[in-house]
């Protein structure tokens, strides 16, 4: 026995994981057909759940549970193995249904295992049923990109005498020991005076028997209330790995002065815009203006219309220390109280926005267009401007809706150039009136708008913590120039394509994941709604359907657009040679055949790649100024960082609605019950777009919750005073009002039900949606 013990001693630990398989032998096997890759999605909730793309589309995706995961992070590109059918999980939901359904014994009970149901005498487990009833698992035997940072915020806490334990706020990320020399002075001695200090933790290694990763403080940034917001942003972008640093105090130097000469002037004298009536058409609190735009009669019913983008380009040149930079960040980060611009502010503020009354470099789309948006021709060319107003979508709405209003002095921002109210006004309408018609071709192409709701912020102009809330409204304003972006970028999309087929920069985006979409019809219809899925068109005219009114969704509308947008895969950037047929380069979302983005250079660095491969095409090059590695490589960087910063962006509202409700203590909100689990309710809040879980233990001190998953809750209140004991039963899709508190925890937000007895007059918002296109 002794010398059994000394030979487990000398042995070490017992492996937890398997040894990563080296990156040429992973190359090998899955040339070979004997591995898979696919990229690691684990679970926000619960990290020891994770799943991959099923290479077979019409199936679920593949389950990686617990130490199966092997160590790879959330995003990172894996390669991995299906295990053997004994593994497999059964799919009890599915397997129950068909069995209770084929049953005509009333009596009959089945009981349920750990791993299979017994059944009028029968067992069913993974290996004597159909694959229909099976969940796929998988192991992970290699990561061939590390794609998540490996960097997180959390909290750390004394664990011995050498280590501190750092728990990270994102539960996909493995705890981590963190040797205490690195943590504060004061940390290992007075624990508690740092219980509240923000940190943020790399992992630097994750060895084979490591219950947890090893890692290494990278800062601690405080926790205060007055820096709070200061700290958790820092975090926020830390573990997105976004770049927030300053500019290089010597950038602006390296950017040319504004200075139209002689010779851009004959270069562009075909798109001289000075003294047309250009405008801009933007969110009030803009201060980078990126497009404006034009329209003339020009006769016979035919309208020039024009799309001017700034002209980035002309400042930001291919090897400069700014063009470095904007590619490395690819992409401003918008958050709640802060833009982290992609530029640096004397470019977007200044050179390159499309300020009124200065001249400005511009780079247009110019269509002739009959009334009904059938396009005549189009140009491309390198232009210059004077936009004569700035107008913001809530004065552009006013034109639209009372067209010949009289503006009282001061309303509307000032007009130069010799323009008038009158003649914005004209024109406003004219572009409302086709973009209409190009909106209504495009819903009839199968184009989709799944429309949610997205919370708005109040700030407190004195210390910037929120002071109220909101819903952004999508109204015709701004779908008018939403409407003109996308036909421009669609338009420089076939230009690009056409003449550099193997390396234009576009944007694709795949239909929804069908395993998913699947596993959501069948929620639809457990909620007594059917949904056409089977094209993008029939889900448009389904969600249709549950609105009061055109832009109007009903609560179940704003439910079932909910789950639906859960289903769509993300857009993403590509060189067009990545794919062997035009036909995948199709824009589901959109229904295109062709996109790519143009309409942001300032704020995007793919739309500035678009510029340059479309004047290069203009100045008569055959060959693209990126060849097919670079424009793939920036592609996938910039695919990269747009969802970096999408998180980061709903992370930040997250902050804000905490910080929020720990000052208001709670708030009443009307809802909607949208799932039912074994202890828990959830529902989204109508308002706001979000979702907010009940657990039993928040909605009061010996309540009764019994349910059926998946179909119902009942929930008893006991007596308290002179309120008697009372009951009430949940479904799915009821409507209910839900009390929203700031939990301890930074960004948790818990969520209870208030007695049915109780006073809870909460009107259920008729909501306008806003509308997530991918402009």
């Amino acid at each position: 026995m002794l010398l059994c013990r000394f030979l487990m001693a000398a042995r070490g630990p017992k492996s937890i994981y398997q040894e990563h398989l080296p990156l040429e032998t992973i190359v090998e096997k899955l040339n070979n057909g004997d591995l898979l890759k696919s990229t690691l999605r684990i679970h926000q909730k619960h990290h020891g759940i994770a799943f991959l793309a099923n290479p077979v589309k019409s199936e679920r995706d593949i389950l990686v549970e617990g130490n199966n995961q092997n160590r790879a992070f959330n995003g990172d590109l894996v390669a991995f193995e299906i295990l053997p059918k004994e593994n497999w999980k059964l799919n009890k939901s599915e397997l129950l249904t068909s069995l209770i359904g084929n049953s005509t014994k009333e009596a009959d009970l089945p009981i349920m295992g750990q791993n299979e149901i017994k059944f009028q005498g029968k067992t069913y487990d993974a290996t004597n049923v159909e694959e229909k009833y099976l969940q796929k698992t998988a192991k992970v035997v290699g990561i061939i990109e590390k794609v998540h940072p490996r960097k997180a915020m959390g909290y750390g806490k004394v664990y011995n005498k050498n280590y501190a334990l750092f728990s990270p706020l994102d539960n996909r990320v493995p705890r981590m020991l963190i040797p205490l020399n690195e943590f504060p002075k004061g940390f290992a001695e007075r624990p508690n005076d740092f219980a509240d200090n923000l940190m943020i933790g790399l992992v630097k290694r994750w060895e084979l028997n490591g219950k947890f990763a090893m890692g290494s403080l990278l800062k601690s940034i405080g926790g205060d209330k007055d820096d709070l917001v200061v700290a958790a942003t820092e975090g926020i972008l830390t573990e997105n790995d976004l770049d927030d640093s300053p500019f290089p105090d010597d950038i602006d130097a390296e950017i040319p002065d504004f200075e139209i000469k002689p010779e851009d002037v004959a270069k562009r004298q075909e798109f001289d815009f000075r003294k047309k009536c250009v405008f801009t058409i933007d969110p009030a609190t803009a201060r980078d203006l990126d497009d404006a735009c034009s329209v003339e009669e020009v006769g016979d019913g035919i309208y020039e219309i024009g799309v001017h983008i700034a002209d980035v380009s002309h400042f930001v040149y291919p090897g400069t220390t700014v063009d470095d930079i904007a590619r490395e960040r690819t992409t401003s980060v918008y958050l709640v109280q802060r833009v982290i611009p992609m530029l640096p502010r004397k470019l977007c503020e200044n050179l390159c926005s499309l300020n009124p009354g200065v001249d400005r470099f511009s780079f247009s789309v110019v269509w002739k267009m009959r009334k009904d948006g059938t396009v005549l021709s189009t140009k491309f060319g390198k232009s210059l401007i004077n936009s004569c107003c700035k107008l913001h979508y809530e004065h552009a709405q006013d034109m639209i809706e009372e067209p010949d209003r009289q503006f009282e002095e001061g309303y509307l921002p000032k007009i130069y150039n010799g323009y008038t109210y009158r003649d914005l006004s004209k024109k406003v309408n004219i572009l409302h009136e086709v973009a209409q018609i190009l909106r209504k071709k495009r819903k009839e192409s199968g184009s989709i708008s799944i429309q949610q709701c997205k919370i708005k912020f109040s700030l407190n102009r004195e210390n910037g913590m929120p002071s109220g809330l909101g819903s952004y409204k999508s109204k015709e304003s701004n779908k008018l120039i939403e409407e003109f972006m996308l036909k421009a970028n669609v338009s420089v999309a076939e230009k690009l394509v056409e003449h550099y087929p193997d390396n234009a920069i576009i944007r694709r985006h795949v239909g929804p994941k069908e395993n998913v979409l699947k596993d959501t019809k069948k929620i639809l219809t457990r909620m007594g709604i059917e949904v056409d899925t089977t094209s993008s068109k029939m889900m448009q005219e389904a969600l249709n359907k549950l609105q009061h009114a055109p832009n109007q969704p009903t609560p179940v509308g704003l439910v079932v657009a909910s789950l639906l947008a859960k289903c769509m895969s993300l857009a993403t950037y590509h060189s067009s040679g990545e794919f062997d047929s035009p036909v995948d380069y199709f824009h589901y979302g959109l229904s295109m055949e062709l996109y790519t983005h143009f309409t942001s250079p300032i704020r995007r660095y793919p739309d500035l790649i678009a510029h340059r491969q479309l004047q290069a095409i203009l100045e008569g090059k055959k060959k693209s100024p990126m060849d097919f590695d670079e424009v793939s490589e920036l592609a996938e960087l910039s695919s990269q960082k747009k969802y970096a910063s999408k998180l980061a962006s709903d992370k930040s509202g997250e902050l804000f609605l905490w910080l929020f409700l720990r000052e208001q203590v709670t708030m009443h909100e009307a809802a909607c019950v949208v799932e039912i689990g074994s202890e828990s309710i959830d529902v989204l809040v109508l308002r706001y777009g979000i979702q907010v879980r009940i657990w039993r233990d928040y909605i009061g001190e010996k309540v009764e919750f019994q349910s059926k998953e998946k179909e119902w809750a009942h929930i008893t209140w006991p007596a308290d005073g002179d309120k008697p004991k009372c009951s009430k039963r949940y479904e799915l899709l009821d409507n209910v009002v839900v009390i929203m508190k700031a939990g301890k925890q930074l960004f948790k937000i818990n969520g209870a039900l208030p007695r049915p007895d109780s006073s809870n007059d909460v009107h259920v918002p008729s909501v306008e949606g806003f509308a997530t296109e991918d402009v």
